[in-house]
Formats: structure tokens, C-alpha cells, sequence
């Protein structure tokens, strides 16, 4: 019997043969005999299309699939599950690793690809691209995830990211944003730059991410019953959810929204409630503005509005369960870490409301 396959080494099809003589005189019937070769030939022919190989039993033709094309084979199933934003980060991952492999090792296979390279790539991101903490860590997890992918489709069998150890991460650069300065930041904002006025009400009261309020559209506001509600296409977690408004804010919505279409952008281009979604960095960019005018510490972002939210709701006594539903957080220990923010008025609490001794 022969049939052809593929060889891995070589990448080439070759023929193989099988000697069947030898089972022959186990059979008295010639029948017999060919019925079992048949049998030997429908197995054989299941094998080869699922990427056996003789040359072993635990190796396949996937095994030998260049790396790039099973990068693009991994975006393009990622492509059909994620939004857009999520896709940033694999793509990027993608992008700078295919790069790197491309200089040290062009068309490498995956079953080639061993923990020395691992270390190599992460030793890469370090020194070339100066990557630390976080962010090399995000990078070994994005890695990880990867070849874990690899690993079910079956075009490898081991992760070679999967023991390397996680770097110290330093603390997020945020601190608490004290009620005085909230009130600059209000004044400043209702002079020169009302869109961001709301921005920050939405993040520090409804605790409505950035990039959530990006995608809000006005038919998502419901400023009578005092709630936005975000889809879960839009939130962060995939999970939909309603975030209170306060009645100041409910007030400024409603002006903000009057004359739009349902359809439109809440906080669309240049702030306005339109049909064109604003840009990714221009909150950044005027909070920065904002905060170089007012002579702010680096450490005060718009997103640290958020933690402060968090912060000042659970000192308030609202119950940690209520505060991690409104934050669209997974569970409690996420939400409570927030408790530990330095807060700047901490010394002057605890002295004022202190027991005797």
C-alpha cells in the first residue's frame, strides 16, 4: 500500500509505503483480508486529513505552520469576537512580535518556537523597547494568551511563555481628587469647555469610563428617570448596565441633548451631540490643557475622577455591593481596593472625628 503526506522537514509531499503482506495468512479468505486492508485504508485516510504525519504519532502538519500565518489566523478568529477598541491591543501585540521575529528568526514554525526564544522576545521588549512593570507584563500576557490559542488549534503543544515569571508592577500614577479641586476644575471647565464639564460629571458620579462615554449614544439617555444605560456592545466588561445621574447633571443633559437625534453621539466631534464619534485622545489631551492651566500634579487624570468617585461613595456608607454594580465591577475586592487611594483630607478626618483617648 502507499499514499503521500506531507514532510514536515522538508515541506515537500513524499510517498510512503506500507507492506500488508504479512496479514495475509491471518486470513483464510481472501475476502477477509481485503475487507481489513480497506479498513486499514479508511483509518489511514481519517489520519492524513486531520495532519498526521508518519514520520510520528505526535506530531501534525499544523506543528509546522510559519508563525505569521498563524498570527493572522489568530487575529482574523479574535476579529470576528471583539470590538474594534479590544482589537487595539492584539494587534499590537501581533505587530511588534511578528517585527522582532522577523529580524532573528523569519518564518519560524511554531513547533520550533521554545522558551529561550520566549526570554529573548521579553528581553527585547525590555532593553529595545524599554518596556517595565505593567507593561512588560502585559506583553508576556498577551503572549501567553497567544500560543494558548496556538495550543487549541493545535499548531503547537507547549506555551513557552507559560512558566516566565511577571515583573513587580509599580502602583497606577492616580491619586484621590480633593473636593476643592474638583470645584477649580468645575469653574474652569464651565468657562472654557463645558463638553468637559459633563465628561467628568459622567466619570466622577455615573463612573462611566472614557471610552464608554465615547460611544454613548442620545437615545441611550434617559435624563427624567435620572439613568444612562450603557449597552454591553459598548461597556468595557461586555455586560450592559444603568448608571444614575445626579439632577445637576440630568439638568445639563438635558440642554446638552435638546434638538439631537436619537441616534447621535452624546459627547460626539468637538463635544457636540452629532453624528461623528469624538477621537480617542481628545479628553486626554484638554484634560492635560486643563490641568497645565491650573498647575495640577501629572498624577491627577481624568480617570482618577473615577477612582475618586469610588472612593468617596464608599466612605459615604453606600454598601460596597451597590457601588460595585454602578462601577461595573466583577467582584467586591476590586472595588474595595479603592478605599486605599492616599487621601489628601485623611489627617485632617481622622483628627476632627477621632474618639478621645
Amino acid at each position: 500500500m502507499e499514499y503521500q503526506a506531507l514532510n514536515p522537514t522538508s515541506g515537500k509531499m513524499q510517498r510512503y509505503r506500507q507492506h500488508l503482506n504479512v496479514l495475509r495468512k491471518h486470513y483464510p479468505r481472501l475476502a477477509d483480508f481485503k475487507a481489513h486492508c480497506n479498513t486499514i485504508v479508511n483509518c489511514l485516510n481519517a489520519k492524513l486529513a486531520g495532519g498526521w504525519t508518519p514520520i510520528g504519532e505526535n506530531f501534525n502538519t499544523r506543528f509546522y505552520t510559519p508563525l505569521p500565518e498563524v498570527a493572522k489566523a489568530y487575529l482574523d478568529e479574535k476579529s470576528e469576537e471583539l470590538r474594534p477598541d479590544s482589537m487595539r491591543s492584539y494587534k499590537s501585540f501581533v505587530t511588534g512580535f511578528l517585527k522582532w521575529l522577523e529580524e532573528t528568526v523569519p518564518q519560524c514554525q511554531c513547533i520550533l518556537f521554545n522558551k529561550v526564544l520566549a526570554v529573548k522576545y521579553l528581553d527585547h521588549c525590555s532593553q529595545s523597547r524599554g518596556l517595565k512593570g505593567r507593561s512588560w507584563n502585559n506583553q508576556l500576557k498577551a503572549a501567553r494568551a497567544f500560543f494558548a490559542w496556538a495550543i487549541e488549534k493545535c499548531y503547537c503543544k507547549e506555551n513557552p511563555f507559560a512558566l516566565i515569571k511577571t515583573k513587580h508592577e509599580t502602583t497606577k500614577k492616580r491619586i484621590i481628587i480633593p473636593p476643592e479641586v474638583r470645584l477649580k476644575i468645575a469653574g474652569y471647565c464651565r468657562e472654557k469647555n463645558m463638553g468637559l464639564l459633563i465628561v467628568s460629571q459622567l466619570v466622577f458620579t455615573s463612573l462611566i469610563r472614557p471610552k464608554e462615554i465615547r460611544n454613548i449614544r442620545v437615545r441611550d439617555v434617559f435624563y427624567q428617570q435620572r439613568y444612562i444605560y450603557i449597552p454591553g456592545d459598548i461597556a468595557k466588561t461586555h455586560y450592559a448596565r444603568f448608571a444614575s445621574l445626579t439632577p445637576e447633571l440630568c439638568e445639563l443633559l438635558e440642554t446638552w441633548i435638546c434638538g439631537a437625534k436619537p441616534d447621535d453621539y452624546l459627547i460626539g466631534r468637538n463635544y457636540k451631540a452629532c453624528d461623528k464619534q469624538q477621537s480617542n485622545s481628545r479628553f486626554v489631551k484638554d484634560w492635560e490643557k486643563m490641568r497645565n492651566e491650573l498647575d495640577l500634579p501629572a498624577e491627577m487624570q481624568l480617570y482618577s475622577l473615577r477612582d475618586t468617585g469610588i472612593n468617596e461613595m464608599l466612605k459615604a456608607g453606600i454598601d460596597p455591593l451597590t457601588v460595585m454594580q454602578h462601577a461595573d465591577h466583577h467582584d467586591l475586592s476590586m472595588t474595595t481596593r479603592y478605599a486605599n487611594h492616599a487621601d489628601p483630607n485623611l489627617v485632617r478626618t481622622i483628627s476632627e472625628r477621632a474618639p478621645s483617648f
